[in-house]
Protein backbone atom coordinates (compact mmCIF):
# COMPACT_ATOMS: atom_id res chain seq x y z
CA UNK A 1 0.00 0.00 0.00
CA UNK A 2 1.40 3.38 -1.00
CA UNK A 3 1.44 6.38 1.30
CA UNK A 4 -0.15 9.01 -0.94
CA UNK A 5 -0.80 11.71 1.60
CA UNK A 6 -0.03 15.03 0.00
CA UNK A 7 -2.60 16.99 -1.96
CA UNK A 8 -0.97 19.65 -4.11
CA UNK A 9 -2.56 21.63 -6.98
CA UNK A 10 -5.40 19.13 -7.42
CA UNK A 11 -2.91 16.26 -7.49
CA UNK A 12 -2.20 13.52 -4.95
CA UNK A 13 1.52 13.02 -4.28
CA UNK A 14 2.85 9.74 -2.89
CA UNK A 15 5.62 10.09 -0.33
CA UNK A 16 6.86 6.49 -0.71
CA UNK A 17 9.63 7.31 -3.23
CA UNK A 18 10.99 9.96 -0.87
CA UNK A 19 11.07 7.85 2.29
CA UNK A 20 14.73 6.72 1.96
CA UNK A 21 15.77 10.36 1.49
CA UNK A 22 13.69 11.56 4.45
CA UNK A 23 15.14 8.79 6.58
CA UNK A 24 18.71 9.91 5.85
CA UNK A 25 17.99 13.65 6.12
CA UNK A 26 16.79 13.19 9.69
CA UNK A 27 20.03 11.61 10.86
CA UNK A 28 22.78 13.31 12.81
CA UNK A 29 25.18 15.40 10.69
CA UNK A 30 23.38 14.83 7.37
CA UNK A 31 22.27 18.42 6.86
CA UNK A 32 25.62 19.73 8.05
CA UNK A 33 27.37 17.50 5.51
CA UNK A 34 25.10 18.78 2.72
CA UNK A 35 25.83 22.32 3.82
CA UNK A 36 29.59 21.81 3.88
CA UNK A 37 29.81 19.96 0.57
CA UNK A 38 27.81 22.68 -1.17
CA UNK A 39 29.71 25.63 0.28
CA UNK A 40 31.33 27.77 -2.40
CA UNK A 41 30.07 25.24 -4.98
CA UNK A 42 33.24 23.18 -4.60
CA UNK A 43 33.93 19.53 -3.94
CA UNK A 44 35.21 18.49 -0.56
CA UNK A 45 37.32 15.58 0.57
CA UNK A 46 36.63 13.56 3.71
CA UNK A 47 39.06 15.55 5.84
CA UNK A 48 37.58 18.88 4.66
CA UNK A 49 34.15 17.69 5.75
CA UNK A 50 35.36 16.44 9.13
CA UNK A 51 37.26 19.68 9.83
CA UNK A 52 34.20 21.76 8.97
CA UNK A 53 32.04 19.89 11.52
CA UNK A 54 33.95 20.18 14.81
CA UNK A 55 33.38 17.36 17.27
CA UNK A 56 31.75 15.12 14.67
CA UNK A 57 32.55 11.44 14.75
CA UNK A 58 34.57 10.45 11.69
CA UNK A 59 32.81 7.09 11.74
CA UNK A 60 29.37 8.71 11.58
CA UNK A 61 30.50 11.14 8.87
CA UNK A 62 31.73 8.18 6.78
CA UNK A 63 28.42 6.38 7.32
CA UNK A 64 26.37 9.43 6.31
CA UNK A 65 28.48 9.92 3.19
CA UNK A 66 27.83 6.30 2.27
CA UNK A 67 24.08 6.74 2.82
CA UNK A 68 23.99 9.96 0.79
CA UNK A 69 25.90 8.23 -2.02
CA UNK A 70 23.43 5.33 -2.01
CA UNK A 71 20.44 7.65 -2.60
CA UNK A 72 22.29 9.77 -5.20
CA UNK A 73 22.35 12.99 -3.22
CA UNK A 74 26.13 13.22 -3.49
CA UNK A 75 28.64 11.63 -5.80
CA UNK A 76 32.22 10.55 -5.32
CA UNK A 77 34.86 11.94 -7.64
CA UNK A 78 38.08 9.94 -7.69
CA UNK A 79 41.34 11.57 -8.68
CA UNK A 80 44.53 11.62 -6.63
CA UNK A 81 42.24 12.32 -3.68
CA UNK A 82 38.62 11.23 -3.34
CA UNK A 83 36.22 14.17 -3.32
CA UNK A 84 32.50 14.44 -2.73
CA UNK A 85 30.17 16.80 -4.54
CA UNK A 86 26.43 17.37 -4.67
CA UNK A 87 24.37 15.85 -7.46
CA UNK A 88 21.55 17.86 -9.05
CA UNK A 89 19.23 16.29 -6.49
CA UNK A 90 21.63 17.24 -3.70
CA UNK A 91 21.76 20.86 -4.88
CA UNK A 92 17.95 21.03 -4.96
CA UNK A 93 17.70 19.55 -1.47
CA UNK A 94 20.36 21.94 -0.14
CA UNK A 95 18.56 24.87 -1.74
CA UNK A 96 15.30 23.81 -0.10
CA UNK A 97 17.00 23.52 3.29
CA UNK A 98 18.46 27.01 2.88
CA UNK A 99 15.06 28.47 1.93
CA UNK A 100 13.48 26.81 4.95
CA UNK A 101 16.20 28.02 7.34
CA UNK A 102 15.99 31.58 5.98
CA UNK A 103 12.22 31.58 6.48
CA UNK A 104 12.47 30.72 10.17
CA UNK A 105 15.23 33.14 11.13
Amino acid sequence: MKACMISYNDEIICIDPGLPLMHVLGKKYTMLILGVIGNNDTRKNFNDICRAIPGASRTIIAKRLSELLSINVIKKVNSDITYYELTDLGRRIRSGIICFLKSIT
